[in-house]
Formats: C-alpha cells, structure tokens, sequence
C-alpha cells in the first residue's frame, strides 16, 4: 500500500486575499413550474438509522449531462424522468418526459438516482430493487430514451446510485455502478464482525454489466461488495480500466464479497509485511551510490546501464528495473557502475556538489534511502548546542489564547481516502484527510474522477484523484492540488443552514444554497483594466484583490431539493418550480484590480434545495425550476 501525500501547490493559493464585498448587482432568474412535482420519498419507519437518514439528506434531485452541462434532468412525483434545458435564446425550454420508470416494477424505498457514464446511456436506480440502463440519443435535444437492461438488486431497503463509467472494448462495451445501502448487521453473514456499538452497516455494491457489439442484450458480468460502518463521503470507480474503487469515509471499507472468487481476507501479519525496497541508495555532498539487489545467475552482459546528464535507466536481462528523470543533474561521463557479489552499484557524481538530493527519480516511491553514517555525524555534531541532557519541565501556560479559536477552525472529521484494486481486493493507496474539513464533491468530468474539495486552513482547496503515466515509467495513481477557492472554508462554516456546495467545472466560482430560498456565489478574482488602480483608504496600500459578494433570492422556494452548476448557469430545483439565474460577464468600473465575487440568490416558493452546470446555476424545489445564469469575469 502507497501512502498520498496531499501536497498544496503554492501557486494555487492567494495569500493575499482580504475578503467579499456584497454586490448589488441584479442577477437575472429565470423559473419554471415543475411538472406533477418533484419525486420526494420520505423515509419509512424501518429507516430510523443514523446512516439511512444520512443517506437520504445527502440526495440531489437535479442529474446533469456532464457532456450538455446546459441540460439537467428529475424525476416527479409520477415517477416520469424530465428533461430541460437553457435555450439559446436564453429561455428555459419547455419540460419534456424522455423515459418513465415502469410502476409495476417500482418498489422504491427512496427517491430515484441517475447518473450519465456515456454520452449515449444513463444509469438509473429507481430507489429500491430495480436498477436501469438506459439508451439516451441526442440526450442535448431531449430525444426518449430506450430501457436495453433492467437488474434485480435483490435490496429490501433504499438504495441509491453513487456513481457509474463506461468502457468501449474491441468486442463490446461495459458499465459498471457503484449502489449504496444500509442493512441491519443482522442480515450480513456472521464471518463479519462489528463493534457493538454499530447496528447498521453502510454496503456499496458494485456492478458490472457488458453487451456485445450490437448493443442490444446486456448481461451482468460480476458483483462486488464493500462494508463499512459509516457512509462515505465519496464513492468512485476508477475510471482507468474500471479495476479499482475510491472511497473515503470516517472508516475504512472493504471488500467482503466477489461473484468471480473468494475475497482474500489479509492476516495480521499480512498486514505488517512490508515489500522490499527494488534499490536503496547513498548520498554524500558530491555522489550518490544505488544498490540493487540480483539473482544468483546474473552475469555482466544481463545488464544495461544507461546514463545521462538528467536520466538513468536499469535493465536486467531486458526488463527495466529502474526508468526516469533523476532529480537533479549528474556528470554522466565520470559516472560508473559495477558488478560484485550478486549486487549491482551505480555511482552517480553530481553535478553541483553540496546539493543534497530529495529522491533519487522523479516520483519513484520504489527505493529506500539509507543515510551515510559520517554524515549524520556531522549533523548531530553541528546541532549539538541546540540539545541539552537536563529534561524540560511542561510548562501550564498554553502555547495560543483560546479566545483566539472559533467553532469553524475545528473538526471531528478523520477521513481517510482509500483506493481498493477490485481483483485483488486490497488496499493500493491512502490518504490520510483528518483535520480537513470536507467540503464538497464536484460533478467530474466525462474522462476523469470526481474532484473533491477539503478545507485547507481557510481556504477551499480542490484535490483530482488521478492516474499519472509517463514514458519508461509504470502507471501510478495520485491526487492532484488543481484549484483554490478563497476562504471558501471558513465562509461554509458560518453556514449552518447550508444545503448543496458546489463549483463550476473551470472552477471560476463556487455555489453555496441554504435549505431554502438562497444561493451565495463566490467567483474567482478577475483582472482590473490597464491603467486603473485601487488603493486601500486606511492603509494607503494598493489593493490586487478584491472579493465581491452576490446573493440571490429565489422567491416562493420553501425546501431546495437539487443543485446542478455549469460555467454560466446555475439552476436550481425547488418542490414545484426550476429557476434558471442568469450572471452575465459586465463591467464593474474602474475601482477593481482583481474582482473575485460572491453571488446570493433568494429563491421564492422554494421548499428545498437539490443541482450546479457549465452555462448557469440549476436549483430545483418541490414545484419550481429555478436557472440562474451566471458569467464571472
């Protein structure tokens, strides 16, 4: 298992920013009456646990086309999927039912997920046993759509879908999906244990279904199963060949069935083992030796040994053991290597003497550094009146002032990250979240995973778990620092009655929406004309960033059910209307340099908030569709 480091990229962050300004601005909101009412199941008697009404909370009524951001898609209370989109000529245009979830086959616990893996098929779990895939053409202009599969879940409670991608193969094509429910420990087998103190169970069941090339009879392929005692945060299937699953959650979660084999259960001394470093190497001020460990047999023409002034390459009999950029320059020509006792050495003179090196090749996790003994001497020696024999008494001052901290600098979370091979069913990458607060989980793009966000001190930060490849290196998985919202950390926790988060997919601004009636937005910062400047009037400094804030209100919106961003549009569902909000780029005037603004909506008539897309802002209450268009910049 690879331990993620979450490493902050420096040039993401904006150490200077100082705050929102309230705009009063108008924004313009458009809105629409939802058809028969928005789907709003409420939990049964038997759904009185903790995990199942999280579960349940955590629902988004608005589905958007990751390939048509413009277009979001909900289900009504007669069970029809709707579609809608915003027009070129700025409109909303006109509720059309594309597909209806067969009745007699319905016995859902929970409101219907959806989920968009292709641009021509969608995922859909109907909130108990019955899970669809669906043909969607021209998904954009608001085709019908076409049931090619239907999949008994065999689930007796509420299930929801959490996530689905989509392969193409030389001989066919598959969808896998990602069901979340929650059972009584009772109901799992007995090899499984539980601390007392949890009753239910969070289970993600992961399905895989294939068709041939005509594209007409599905079938499922195989059946995966994960437990765990708290609900994630964030479930997703790797996106690189489907071989893998994310999770992060309070705990961890783990693979206890597999329809194609036995699920290898780890011992304890499974666990502790660690493998072997492939090389280790030696550092002093003006070389580096690195070690590799042979086989018997091996002779002097097995090996390759390449070296350049910025690269070295490995190989034995052919197969590369060592590949990649080396993290700093050599002198190639005087570099050697040799071979003595079953042991390969590669004495590498470095370039600039004095510099000590951080790794060896450029993001290999593969070897071990061991430290030279005469160097630690000296270190020690150099640090030796910084030390002292006699034992420092504790003192009963605190280091800060309390007085100082705030509710909002605190957490309980302890999430971690995990990523689990799905064959091998074990544990390849962690990372540890604990003490970042989590924020929110953006609508990916197509071809990657969902991002997510977590609260770095006050700021927003945007992680993109990834798989990295390069030439003459193996393929590894990492989670990438892509985008900083300011202060959007500590601006969520002064929202208590906050109901979706979100950001546009460019990440130029991010969407905050209370239970009812309002959206906060916060836009990126924008550059201020040539020639105009801002000065501070206390301090006479001149101001780079200036944030502004926007607030809308949706009138008639008592309870937001679903939240759906693009670039320019955010619309927004409430019980019985959609709203469009519509946030054009204008000139502000000449009293900005850099403008990073913060949007509030007031939405009327809206019971509860639900969805964010590419072109504006959708929120969906239990009657209205609300799309507010937006444009920072």
């Amino acid at each position: 298992m690879s331990l993620i480091n979450l490493k902050v990229n420096k040039q993401l962050l904006n150490l200077k920013f100082e705050g929102y300004k309230l705009s009063l601005d108008p924004i313009p909101v458009l809105k629409q009456p939802v058809v028969d009412g928005v789907q709003s199941v409420s939990l049964g008697n038997e759904d009185y646990s903790y995990l199942q009404t999280r579960m349940s909370l955590l629902h988004n009524s608005l589905s958007q086309d990751p390939w048509s951001p413009g277009c979001v898609f909900y289900v009504n209370s007669k069970h029809n999927v709707l579609w809608t989109s915003l027009g070129e000529d700025g409109r909303l245009t006109i509720p059309r039912c594309v597909w209806s979830i067969p009745m007699e086959c319905s016995t859902s616990h929970a409101n219907a997920t959806l989920y968009f893996p292709a641009a021509d098929w969608a995922v859909l779990c109907d909130g108990g046993r019955s899970l669809y895939i669906l043909y969607t053409p021209s998904r954009a202009a608001g085709e019908p759509w076409m049931v090619y599969h239907t999949h008994n879940l065999e689930i007796s409670t509420s299930s929801y879908l959490l996530h689905a991608i989509h392969h193409t193969f030389p001989t066919g094509q598959q969808i896998d999906s990602v069901i979340a429910t929650v059972l009584h420990k009772s109901k799992l087998t007995d090899e499984l244990h539980f601390p007392e103190s949890f009753a239910f169970i969070s289970i993600l069941e992961w399905h895989s279904f294939v068709c041939g090339q005509d594209n007409q009879i599905w079938s499922k392929k195989r059946t995966r199963r994960l437990y765990g005692t708290t609900f994630p945060e964030y479930a997703a299937i790797d996106n690189i060949g489907g071989e893998a699953i994310c999770v992060a959650s309070q705990n961890e979660f783990q693979f206890y069935f597999d329809s194609e084999g036995i699920v290898h259960k780890k011992s304890a001394a499974e666990e502790k083992e660690v493998l072997p470093s492939k090389y280790t190497y030696i550092q002093t001020p003006e070389d580096i030796s690195v070690y590799f460990r042979l086989p018997e047999h091996i002779k002097k023409g097995d090996l390759q040994v390449n070296l350049c002034s910025g690269r070295l390459e490995v190989l034995v009999q052919g197969n590369c053991v060592l590949s990649g950029d080396l993290a700093n320059f050599i002198d190639h020509q005087s570099s050697t290597w040799i071979l003595k006792d079953n042991k390969l050495e590669v004495t590498l003179f470095k370039a600039e003497a004095g510099l000590m090196w951080q790794e060896l090749v450029k993001g290999n996790k593969e070897g071990e550094e061991l430290m030279d003994p005469a160097l630690v001497e000296e270190v020690h020696s150099r640090l030796a009146h910084l030390t002292s024999d006699s034992e420092v008494t504790p003192s009963n001052k605190m280091p800060f002032n309390l007085e100082q901290l705030e509710e909002c600098d605190s957490t309980t979370e302890q999430l971690t990250f995990q990523r689990i091979d799905g064959n091998e069913h074990i544990e390849t990458h962690r990372a540890n979240l604990g003490g970042h607060q989590w924020l929110f989980c953006r609508q990916p793009n197509p071809e990657s995973l969902p991002p997510i966000c977590l609260r770095h001190d006050v700021d927003g930060i945007l992680w993109q778990p990834k798989n990295v490849s390069s030439e003459g290196e193996m393929e590894h998985f990492e989670v990438e620092h892509t985008a900083t919202f300011p202060a959007l950390g500590y601006v969520l926790a002064s929202k208590q009655d906050k109901k979706f988060v979100s950001s546009s997919p460019d990440s130029s601004f991010a969407v905050i929406s209370d239970c009812s009636r309002h959206l906060y937005l916060y836009c990126q910062p924008e550059s201020l004309q040539s020639g105009l400047e801002l000065r501070n009037r206390k301090t006479g400094q001149s101001v780079a960033h200036i944030a502004k804030q926007f607030v809308v209100f949706l009138e008639n919106c008592d309870r937001m059910m679903g939240l759906a961003v693009s670039n320019e549009c955010a619309p927004v569902c409430v019980l019985s209307t959609v709203e469009a909000m519509e946030l054009r780029k204008r000139k502000i005037g000449q009293l900005v340099a850099h403008i990073a603004k913060q949007f509030v909506v007031f939405l009327e008539n809206c019971d509860r908030m639900m969805a964010v897309s590419n072109e504006c802002i959708f929120a969906l209450s239990q009657d209205i569709l609300y799309a507010a268009i937006v444009k920072c910049g």
